[in-house]
């Protein structure tokens, strides 16, 4: 490929007190990169300082407002530049910048949002990492409609299309999943491409379980969105059925004793009631989203 027809490639870095790594991710990826941004999301250290003197456009958030915050950040400034493709990485080397060719090529043929999945090499996550991604996994895809495995891998590509037209909401680190809803809903094409799966025992300032459960409850807020019967109905099902053991056990305390067991009888009715509230409410939740 010539000068004159290589596309021009931005790199998007999320860091959070990544003043140990990213500097050399900062000057690896330079490597293949016209521009390498560094959103410092309110660190504490030297974060900022390292980006800079590495080589990177850097742009500093005055607090702490979590990694979707910094990549909508990062959309923001690459919306700015125009560039052919934006590479995002995080900062915490956990992703080889030497991989970003990878990333790049499926672009090229035409697809939107390029994901680097580690499925391949899964044996060398950690098992209590393996069983969480296969639950958000799942969550994901019923969220999305998509069969991507690996949907909280940071490490991804995309082209102006979906830079331009992902609204991303998520503050937290549910916005990998949430970035692969909105590409799902907008019809924009979606794959994943193998990378290395890195993990460094220092790497990541996240508590992994508290990690994964502010990823699920925001995925469970998009099914809620997108499926409101689904999950009403579930919900309003598992109270009938509650509210049904409670009427039982009524019928079956006045049929012994003759008399009513007015606790239970006030349970059966709230738990009946809630569980017809729910149902028709996700009916007509699903209603509304059907004209949107």
């Amino acid at each position: 490929m010539t000068q004159q027809t290589r596309p021009k490639v931005l790199a998007g870095i999320a860091a959070y007190n990544e003043a140990r790594y990213v500097g050399s991710i900062v000057l690896q990826t330079k490597q293949y990169v016209d521009e390498v941004i560094v959103v410092d999301d309110g660190s504490t250290d030297n974060t900022a300082k390292v980006a800079q003197l590495a080589g990177a456009t850097v742009v500093r958030h005055p607090e702490n407002r979590g990694k979707g915050a910094a990549i909508q950040s990062i959309l923001t400034e690459a919306r700015k530049r125009n560039p052919d493709v934006l590479v995002l990485l995080d900062a915490d080397a956990q992703h080889d910048p030497n991989e970003i060719p990878v990333l790049l090529k499926p672009i090229s043929d035409g697809f939107d949002l390029v994901i680097g999945s580690r499925e391949a090499q899964e044996d060398k996550t950690p098992l209590y990492r393996r069983i969480g991604k296969k639950v958000i996994f799942r969550s994901s895809r019923f969220a999305s409609r998509t069969s991507v495995y690996d949907s909280e891998s940071g490490f991804r590509a995309l082209s102006p299309k979906a830079i331009n037209g992902l609204d991303l909401k998520a503050n937290g680190f549910a916005v990998e999943s949430e970035m692969i809803t909105f590409a799902s809903d907008k019809g924009l094409k979606v794959t994943e491409v193998p990378i290395s799966n890195i993990y460094t025992k220092d790497g990541s300032t996240l508590n992994p379980i508290r990690h994964g459960v502010d990823v699920l409850s925001r995925i469970i807020v998009m099914i809620s969105e997108r499926k409101p019967l689904f999950v009403f109905g579930i919900i309003g099902g598992i109270l009938l059925v509650i509210g049904l053991v409670f009427g039982f056990r009524v019928i079956n305390v006045a049929n012994t004793t003759g008399q009513l067991a007015v606790g239970s009888a006030v349970l059966t009715a709230l738990f009946i009631i809630a569980g017809i509230l729910s149902i028709f409410t996700g009916i007509i939740l699903n209603a509304l989203a059907r004209r949107k």
